[in-house]
């Protein structure tokens, strides 16, 4: 091979390696694209018509009393759920950082917001299992995105990464609770609305952050990488 085209080689590699980054960059986006919309829906389905307050609407699941409480809940979530999808968005974070910062401000702001609620609406949620459930996922809220906070402050960006992936699973679980309250095989086999709507609570969260830990876990362990550290 003579070194032109041993020069061509490596141009042609490289172009390769550049196409491979390009798929797997477009593919991200689509997720994110997919996520943003399935959270959209979502809050245009189910969280929206609460600012209509019309009684027979809250009273489906009896918050009428306590309209305050689910209402503050409700508008944290919505702008975690929001803002959210655009913290991965690797490509606007490296040409608008700032905006990156500030969506991820107001992500803090809503899981706060969101979290309070929760714990204050959970108090008077009936059956009483559910209201466990409810502030196992408000602490669950708060920890992933109290760590993922705690680690860019000190510039540990792989670890805060890490975790604001945990924290947005969390905040997902309340797409996920309705997604699994609707399939008609769990209304089926889960029982009466009390006992499936506190497993649903645990399982929205639990699962979804146990799926993720033994995807990355697993990963690490087969590239032999190291924790992250900074």
């Amino acid at each position: 091979m003579n070194q032109k085209e041993a020069h061509c080689g490596r141009s042609s590699g490289t172009s390769g390696q550049a196409a491979a980054v390009d798929v797997k960059a477009v593919d991200h986006r689509w997720l994110l694209l997919v996520v943003f919309g399935i959270a959209v829906k979502f809050l245009i389905r189910y969280a929206v018509p609460y600012f209509r307050f019309e009684q027979a609407y809250f009273d489906q699941f009896g918050y009428w009393p306590h309209r305050g409480r689910l209402i503050l809940h409700i508008c944290g979530a919505m702008v975690a759920l929001i803002c959210g999808p655009f913290q991965f968005w690797t490509g606007l974070r490296q040409i608008a950082l700032s905006f990156h910062r500030w969506t991820g401000r107001l992500y803090l702001v809503g899981v706060t917001v969101g979290s309070t609620g929760a714990i204050l609406m959970s108090v008077y949620t009936d059956p009483h299992s559910l209201g466990i459930a409810l502030r196992g996922l408000a602490a669950a809220w708060i920890v992933t995105t109290g760590i993922s906070y705690a680690a860019i402050l000190r510039g540990m960006v792989p670890l805060h990464k890490e975790w604001m992936a945990r924290s947005y699973l969390v905040t997902f679980a309340f797409v996920t609770f309705r997604w699994l309250d609707e399939m008609p095989l769990v209304a089926s086999y889960w029982g009466a609305y009390a006992e499936r709507s506190t497993n649903i609570a645990w399982v929205s969260w639990v699962v979804p952050l146990l799926v993720f830990e033994v995807i990355l876990q697993a990963r690490r362990i087969y590239y032999r990488q190291s924790l992250p550290t900074q």
